[in-house]
């Protein structure tokens, strides 16, 4: 008996990569009540004993574990086709076009705004300046952040609609960058403030709309938990929404912005998928922009090293209230600098408060002293990672950083060999939401093309296992929900995905090529392309 007529769907015949430390893959997999009550190879036979259950024959097909994205901005994710979409723009003059586009279609005075912009891509990789935007379009504020989000460019008419000039002064942890004639339209991290307090918010229904949006897209690529990285009251109140209504189908692990976090009494909850416990505190600006907190200067700007974007007794006043009321903190940190005073800050906090279990997470974790890399596995503190920027950074990284820094960058493998717990994922909007890209990313350090050859920095590299422990176990050990979820072995959750084929096997490139089927999350279909599973798709 394999757990009789209680079941309510068995799936057989495929390859199933469970994660289970002892049955690792097997051809058969039954699901009871949401949750994985049997795993094993010898369910053929003995069908007859599930004649209650819904039975499907994967006809060789893959299962995996639900693939989970442990930093993700879902809101951004969602207004995409709100906006100008500025991604493939390959320079300057592509933008302005764009926006002139949208301009047109825009009332006088009304905000046009895109995202994705990234200069690092275009022939000409100095910043850009306002001149053609504001050309494009003189009678509307224009803003348009950089695709890291961590910069923002503006026209003539915005800066003078937020009356910034030559004598604003630029905030502390941000730059208004100023040119012969004054700001340039370039405002980076805390600087692109003076132009958001300007735009009106999404209220709750739009919100709702948007996340829904983004769910529907992650489910699709075999996503079954998202990390939401920073999200605002509204967001909080709409996925409290969605959780009681029903409307959430993908699992969300909260993360409360900083500023919001700090005005709230809130205590740690969960309902149905939405789960809150942890804040968001963002310590420097990105690499691509400068932003990103450097012991010494960059390499290719000899007179900038970044900018930490809040003090330190304000960033311990926060990571002191957040272990106080029972909060996980999970610190956006890119620059050795800034990597280096968050573990300091972090150490200091749990000495005078103590906690074993507080899995604090350094997200990005992107560029680390080498002599640092050790006391994330000393303290418990997770490298919260995003293999794609890895990839997409190889193009200005080195000249960023030099050969010496590049020793501790995006340093993958010297995280697995201390010990370091890591959680993958994706920071989308800012890369494709894609897990399997990630996992293409880490298995390789190449581009799409496969460049470069040998892989980028490759002795850095994951093993494909590795790879998808970083978007499954790691993320629900970063979630505080590695006895529920993660692996697909009995008294799990059944959150799964299907595959057309075995991204554990074979050349890389194949993991590029791979279609998800199917999503199940609490042995729900969310999504599905199988006609075998349309009489239990959930709708």
């Amino acid at each position: 008996m394999f757990g009789g007529n209680v079941a309510t769907l068995v799936l057989y015949n495929g390859i199933i990569h469970t994660l289970d430390k002892d049955r690792p893959t097997v051809n058969s997999l039954v699901i009871s009540n949401g949750v994985v009550t049997y795993i094993g190879n010898d369910i053929s036979t003995n069908l007859r004993e599930y004649s209650d259950a819904e039975i499907i024959d994967l006809s060789g097909r893959t299962i995996l574990p639900g693939l989970r994205d442990a930093h993700a901005h879902m809101k951004s994710f969602g207004k995409i086709d709100l906006q100008a979409n500025l991604t493939e723009a390959q320079s300057l003059e592509e933008v302005a076009e764009i926006i002139r586009e949208y301009a047109q279609k825009a009332s006088k005075g009304e905000w046009v705004l895109g995202r994705g912009w990234n200069h690092e891509r275009w022939n000409d990789r100095s910043l850009p300046t306002h001149e053609r935007l504001s050309k494009a379009a003189p009678d509307n504020p224009v803003f348009l952040t950089r695709v890291d989000g961590h910069a923002g460019l503006v026209n003539d008419y915005a800066l003078k609609f937020a009356k910034i000039d030559s004598n604003t002064k630029s905030p502390y942890g941000g730059l208004i960058v100023l040119g012969n004639d004054g700001p340039t339209g370039i405002l980076v991290d805390t600087a692109m403030k003076l132009i958001t307090d300007h735009i009106t918010e999404p209220n709750l229904d739009e919100t709702k709309s948007i996340l829904i949006t983004a769910q529907e897209r992650c489910i699709a690529a075999g996503l079954v938990e998202i990390h939401d990285a920073g999200i605002s009251e509204t967001e909080l109140a709409a996925y409290r929404s969605m959780a009681q209504d029903g409307s959430l189908k993908i699992r969300i692990y909260a993360m409360l912005k900083r500023d919001f976090f700090e005005t709230t009494t809130m205590t740690p909850f969960k309902i149905g998928n939405l789960s809150c416990r942890s804040v968001k505190i963002v310590s420097d600006g990105a690499l691509g922009s400068r932003g990103a907190a450097m012991l010494e200067p960059y390499s290719d700007a000899k007179e900038e090293s970044g900018f930490m974007l809040l003090r330190n007794d304000r960033f311990r006043t926060v990571a002191l209230k957040a272990f106080a009321e029972g909060f996980q903190v999970n610190v956006h940190a890119i620059g050795d600098k800034a990597n280096r005073i968050t573990l300091d800050v972090i150490e200091s906090c749990l000495k005078e408060t103590p906690i074993l279990e507080h899995r604090s997470r350094i997200e990005h974790a992107q560029i680390v002293s080498l002599q640092d890399i050790p006391r994330f596995k000393t303290l418990g503190i997770i490298a919260s990672i995003q293999q794609t920027h890895c990839t997409s950074d190889m193009n200005m990284a080195e000249a960023r950083l030099g050969a010496d820094r590049m020793k501790g960058a995006y340093p993958w493998r010297k995280f697995i060999n201390a010990g370091v717990v890591i959680a993958g994922g994706s920071d989308f909007p800012v890369e494709n939401h894609n897990p399997l890209w990630g996992i293409y990313s880490a298995v390789t350090r190449q581009d799409h093309e496969g460049n470069p050859p040998e892989g980028w920095y490759s002795d850095e590299r994951m093993t494909i296992n590795e790879a998808l422990h970083s978007f499954t176990l790691g993320p629900a050990y970063a979630s505080f929900e590695e006895t529920n979820y993660g692996p697909l072995s009995p008294g799990k959750a059944a959150d799964l995905v299907i595959l057309d084929r075995d991204i554990l096997k074979g050349d890389p490139n194949q993991i590029l090529k791979t279609n998800v089927l199917a999503t199940l999350i609490n042995g729900k279909v969310v999504f599905n392309t199988m006609p075998e599973l349309e009489c239990i798709t959930q709708t």
